[in-house]
């Protein structure tokens, strides 16, 4: 039985190993406690299913990309950048391709909340390789970034899984040529929320303004009844 230290670590490599050898829908927890040394009420410990150690096992890969950043590349385009650093995402899939098809085959066999968990921690894991690329992804900006290079790796990543060149020289050109498209949209988009951000702004100091006048006028308007008056009883103004 392994260490608990190594529990978690255990479980993704017997759920992996086991994805390989046959559908994913037919693996069971106890498929996979077996396959660890652990007892199911050791996986309850550590997991909550499948989905659970699917979800470390794509923050296992991110750790993995991020620790083997070199300060150097960071000296390259920010497009090139992030190209080799999706690459070196997919070579940290490499040793996991058969598992991938067969779970992707049977779309992550998840319900409804362990697919939203999925596409969280997947929109995570995009947000973590945009800034290991030198990109921000703070604000409405970043956010639509994020979402837009999901959509990139999601081609990418489907390509490499058929992809059996030495080189997989097809899935980088699909994901130049992907990235590319990203980058024009993604000035679009940048020049659009400037404009927005400016009109914003034009609207708000006018409504500032306005309100400043107003609340002037108020102040210096004398108080008139409905008689008329200045203000003084209706006895003084006889």
């Amino acid at each position: 039985m392994p260490s608990k230290k190594d529990v978690p670590n255990a479980l993704i490599k017997a759920t992996m190993k086991l994805a390989a050898e046959k559908p994913w829908h037919d693996v069971t927890m106890i498929d996979i406690a077996q396959e660890a040394g652990l007892s199911v009420a050791d996986c309850f410990d550590h997991c909550s299913g499948k989905g659970d150690i699917l979800r470390r096992f794509v923050k296992q890969i991110d750790r993995e990309v991020l620790a083997d950043l070199d300060d150097e590349d960071f000296s390259e385009p920010g497009h090139d950048r992030l190209i080799a650093v999706i690459m070196a995402r997919f070579d940290a899939l490499s040793e996991y391709r058969p598992a991938l098809k067969s779970i992707i085959a049977d779309h992550g066999g998840m319900g409804p909340t362990n697919s939203l968990r999925a596409i969280k921690t997947h929109f995570g894991s995009m947000r973590w390789m945009l800034e290991a690329a030198g990109f921000q992804t703070a604000g409405l900006h970043g956010s639509l970034r994020v979402a837009g290079l999901v959509g990139v790796y999601a081609k990418a990543f489907r390509q490499w899984l058929d992809d059996e060149t030495n080189d997989f020289s097809p899935t980088m050109a699909l994901l130049d040529r992907e990235l590319s498209r990203a980058a024009d949209w993604d000035g679009k988009v940048e020049k659009g929320l400037v404009k927005a951000s400016r009109l914003c702004g034009k609207i708000s100091s006018t409504c500032r303004r306005f309100s400043t006048k107003k609340s002037t006028s108020d102040v210096e308007s004398p108080d008139i009844d409905a008689g008329g008056s200045t203000g003084k009883p209706a006895a003084e103004n006889s």
